[in-house]
């Protein structure tokens, strides 16, 4: 078991296979965690600007891996690029990831009407630095 932060390409493919990103990333960072040589989740965050940058997160198999995955990925959101906000994006029949993002802290913002992949719509979910319900040992 092990976090894999320096090869980009292959987190991200796995990430975009995973939330069936059929684009490209455009410039991107990701990260991600290994069991046997097989990725079991990933983080990709894009869409950067100063403020801001879109996070997608895939899990096949939550553990403490996954956590401190987590913890890695917001430090390095939040502290290292010094962004104030993450977004996410998440089909509104996907009650899995809707449940995942908001027990990390994410709250709804919105919704992007019949913006999904099948025509449903797509809720904006933002995470605010103080809503992370992990990673407070590092800060």
């Amino acid at each position: 078991m092990s976090l894999i932060f320096d090869d980009k390409e292959r987190v991200g493919a796995w990430v975009a296979e995973q939330v069936v990103q059929e684009s490209e990333w455009g410039s991107y960072y990701a990260m991600g965690a290994e069991v046997d040589g097989q990725i079991v989740s990933g983080i990709v965050f894009n869409n950067f600007n100063e403020c801001n940058a879109t996070a997608h997160i895939a899990c096949s198999k939550p553990n403490k891996l996954f956590l401190e995955l987590l913890d890695h990925a917001f430090l390095y959101a939040f502290e290292t690029c010094k962004l104030r906000r993450l977004t996410g994006l998440v089909e509104a029949d996907n009650s899995k990831a809707l449940k995942l993002d908001k027990h990390i802290g994410f709250i709804e913002e919105g919704a992007m009407q019949e913006a999904g992949s099948e025509g449903q719509d797509m809720v904006v979910l933002v995470l605010w630095p103080q809503n992370y319900r992990r990673g407070k040992k590092h800060g």
